[in-house]
């Protein structure tokens, strides 16, 4: 898990720069249920920018994202654009990357955008970032397509699934495949109590490659 929240960490932050508006770097803590934890990621959305205005919404694009596109090179600018209802800004970097933010609720955010390197190629990331970062917020305003509802849509669209299981056989996402795209899905519990919204599992992040 550690790898995996460094990864995300890194994500984060490389999305986060992609905004217009500078965000002043604070220290953040990185749990195994909220790895995506940088402040750079908590800009005020622009309302004249458009975008998901719940996290419903956001997910359904997400999946309209998925269903339009044939592979990640598929994932261009105006098609990530278009599909999402955002614009995105760009690195200036050279590396062709880019993504957005915006807010939720009061106490969730989220982020997208495609990253490339020359070792790993290109992938796309959605996801649910708590507001402040170091917070660990209920899923419950955010859950509106949970867990299993996205995974049901993947399968209608002809993706296989299997569990990716890590140490000592712990559960950390489950991986969907189609010729030409790979998509993994990271879970996260509703809540920390009662135990039904403890065991009830939302969507916390989306890999696409």
């Amino acid at each position: 898990m550690i790898a995996r929240a460094l990864y995300a960490l890194l994500v984060t932050l490389a999305l986060g720069a992609c905004a217009h508006t500078a965000a002043t770097p604070a220290p953040a803590t990185v749990t195994e249920t909220s790895a995506m934890s940088s402040s750079s990621d908590h800009i005020p959305a622009d309302p004249s920018k458009g975008g998901p205005r719940t996290a419903q919404e956001a997910l359904e694009r997400v999946l309209e994202l998925i269903r339009t596109s044939a592979s990640i090179e598929s994932f261009t600018v105006d098609h990530v654009s278009r599909a999402m209802g955002q614009s995105v800004q760009h690195r200036d970097d050279g590396s062709g990357r880019f993504g957005a933010s915006g807010v939720l609720t009061r106490g969730w955010n989220y982020g997208f955008g495609v990253n490339k390197t020359e070792v790993k190629g290109a992938w796309f990331e959605f996801l649910f970032l708590p507001n402040p970062p170091e917070a660990s917020p209920s899923m419950s305003d955010i859950c509106q397509i949970d867990f299993e509802a996205f995974a049901a849509h993947l399968e209608k669209m002809g993706f296989s699934r299997r569990r990716n299981r890590v140490e000592e056989g712990r559960w950390m996402s489950d991986i969907f495949q189609r010729p030409g795209m790979h998509v993994e899905l990271f879970p996260r519990g509703e809540a920390d109590e009662p135990l039904a919204r403890t065991t009830h599992q939302c969507v916390e992040w989306v890999q696409i490659r």
